[in-house]
């Protein structure tokens, strides 16, 4: 008879976790980050529960420093400490509602896996490495708008940047395909990415308006997936309770 793998516990749920690997056909999302899980990971012991987590997730640190908010130490939190229990990244801007490092004297929150995005990353197209930085690279009022979906990145948000190209993305991969322009006489496709208003050109406009469309439709699904979460949540928390009420009868 084989044996069953130890538990262990987590100070994010009342239940006890045991190790378990991860497939992708099981589309299981992580109750910390509220990213896909695949690999290395943790389960709830009791088979009605359906929370999990990365082992990453799993081993965070309670307390961290951080470059971009240098004044004050970071806290893990297991859930948002707002009312409306969802907060808005201060890395990428999008919302969360799993695990967050805070802090509670700014109010600044940061996604667990943003904190851990790389100072330096390769990225597909690009023959410098690219790096990090936490508002834009720019002094002077321009724009800063990310090379590959043309889309405007606010200047409080991170980045990833060449300096010796001018060429900067969005913090996360923002990659998406792109149908194939006609090639056009005299074509030069050169034009930095750091703009002032102006008509960039019909087709090249289009394109942009198609993508930042296609991006904002992403964003939208995220922002119901979280709803959706929420909602299975407050679900479990009144279950719970009813449960609780009868046993005192």
């Amino acid at each position: 008879m084989a044996s069953r793998k130890p538990s262990v516990r987590h100070p994010s749920h009342s239940h006890p976790l045991r190790g378990h690997k991860a497939l992708a056909e099981e589309e299981i999302i992580c109750s910390g980050c509220d990213l896909d899980l695949i690999g290395a990971a943790f389960k709830c012991t009791k088979s009605e529960c359906d929370y999990f987590l990365h082992k990453s997730c799993f081993d965070l640190p309670r307390e961290t420093r951080h470059k971009s908010h240098p004044n004050h130490p970071l806290t893990l939190l297991y859930s948002p400490p707002y009312e409306s229990s969802t907060y808005e990244c201060g890395a990428c801007s999008e919302y969360g509602s799993g695990f967050v490092y805070n802090c509670s004297i700014c109010q600044f929150d940061l996604h667990v896996g943003c904190i851990s995005m790389p100072e330096l990353v390769e990225r597909e197209g690009h023959e410098h490495p690219l790096t990090l930085l936490y508002c834009s690279p720019y002094t002077n009022g321009l724009i800063v708008n990310c090379d590959v979906c043309q889309e405007t990145v606010p200047d409080h948000l991170w980045s990833y940047y060449c300096k010796e190209c001018d060429y900067g993305t969005h913090l996360h991969s923002c990659e998406v395909e792109q149908e194939e322009e006609p090639k056009r006489g005299g074509g030069g496709g050169g034009g930095g990415k750091a703009s002032t208003s102006g008509n960039k050109g019909g087709g090249r406009g289009s394109a942009a308006s198609e993508l930042a469309a296609m991006l904002e439709a992403q964003r939208e699904m995220e922002r119901m997936q979280i709803e959706l979460h929420m909602e299975m949540q407050r679900a479990k928390i009144a279950k719970k309770a009813r449960k609780a009420c009868l046993k005192l009868i």
